[in-house]
C-alpha cells in the first residue's frame, strides 16, 4: 500500500471508510437513507458491508467526515461560495453581516465559543468532528 506524504496528517485519510461510516451513522438506516439519498435496502446492504459500496458514496462519506456537509435537511440549498453564504432564496451574506443581523434582531448568544484564534491550517490537516467523536466513544 502506498503512503502519500502529502496526506500524512490528513485525518480524512487516517481512518478507514468503515470507521468513518460506523462513527458518523452508527448503523442508523434512516440517517444513511437521508444523507446518501438511498433506499432502505441499500442502507442495510451498506450496514452489512460496514461501509458504502459505491465509489461516489465513499467520496461523500469523506466529505461528511471532514465536516463540510451538515447531515440535516434544514441546510439544503445553502452554499458557501468565495467566503459568502448563499441562501436558498438567493441572499448573499458575508460572515460579519450574520453577526450584525443577529445583534439587530436582539438574539442572545446561545453557543459557547472557545475564543481561540482561528485555525488557518488547510482543512485536510485539521481534526474533523468525527475524529473527536471517535476518540470520545473509543478511549484507549
Amino acid at each position: 500500500m502506498s503512503y502519500s506524504m502529502q496526506n500524512k496528517d490528513n485525518y480524512v485519510y487516517m481512518y478507514s471508510h468503515s470507521v468513518k461510516f460506523k462513527t458518523l451513522f452508527n448503523d442508523d438506516y434512516r440517517r444513511i437513507c437521508s444523507y446518501f439519498d438511498v433506499n432502505r435496502a441499500t442502507a442495510y446492504r451498506w450496514i452489512k458491508a460496514g461501509k458504502p459500496t459505491n465509489s461516489i458514496a465513499l467520496r461523500l462519506l469523506d466529505v461528511a467526515a471532514s465536516g463540510f456537509l451538515p447531515c440535516s435537511d434544514e441546510w439544503n440549498g445553502f452554499m458557501i461560495v468565495k467566503g459568502r453564504m448563499i441562501t436558498p432564496s438567493g441572499f448573499d451574506v458575508r460572515p460579519n453581516e450574520i453577526e450584525y443581523m443577529c445583534k439587530e434582531l436582539g438574539r442572545l448568544p446561545s453557543a459557547e465559543t472557545n475564543c481561540q484564534p482561528r485555525n488557518h491550517k488547510p482543512w485536510r490537516n485539521r481534526e474533523p468532528d468525527f475524529v473527536s467523536l471517535l476518540k470520545k466513544n473509543n478511549p484507549k
